[in-house]
């Protein structure tokens, strides 16, 4: 069976890589759900100060390495993806939604790749939606990890925990995680 290729944004990535590692490349369950990020999203890491100061871990080898684990893209489907970018990025500037540029080729991928993206930003999930992409929340890739037995309900509490410690839950995470991780 070939694999179901989920993309996952940078805040996803970021939130889950330290904790569910390594998270890149890894099939996992009957479906081989396997995550990658956008090579857009790698070069951001590199070049970000910021980034490079809140999540030091990101250059260390291990997850370098990691996130070499890319999705391959036909030269074909490269330059759809570049058309694509072009027709997300007008969309956006018309909507006034303030997509990056690795948003939206994140969006514009998962458009011509046919796969899922996850992300909790609420300007990424509306574009997604006028483009007709699957869009999976961070706690919806979590739930899908834990029934394919990717990971456990002890590193899901752990995960959640370390977002409450940091203050940086995903958006509508309450009413998310109550429907997918509440016993009923």
């Amino acid at each position: 069976m070939p694999q179901t290729k989920i993309l996952l944004d940078t805040n996803t990535y970021l939130r889950l890589a330290q904790s569910v590692h390594p998270l890149l490349g890894n099939p996992f369950g009957k479906e081989k759900h396997t995550l990658y990020i956008h090579k857009e999203i790698d070069i951001e890491l590199k070049r970000s100060g910021r980034l490079q100061t809140k999540f030091y871990w990101i250059e260390q080898e291990q997850y370098i390495n990691n996130r070499k684990k890319r999705l391959v893209i036909s030269k074909q489907k490269q330059t759809d993806i570049e058309d694509t970018y072009e027709h997300i990025w007008q969309y956006q500037k018309d909507s006034g939604l303030s997509l990056s540029r690795e948003d939206i080729y994140c969006i514009a991928t998962a458009l011509e790749e046919d796969i899922k993206l996850v992300t909790d930003d609420q300007n990424m999930i509306e574009t997604c939606k006028e483009f007709g992409v699957t869009v999976l929340s961070t706690l919806q890739l979590l739930k899908l990890m834990l029934d394919n037995e990717r990971i456990d309900n002890t590193t899901v509490k752990q995960i959640v925990d370390y977002w409450k410690y940091v203050n940086d839950l995903p958006a509508k995470f309450k009413k998310d995680y109550d429907i997918l991780f509440r016993k009923k």
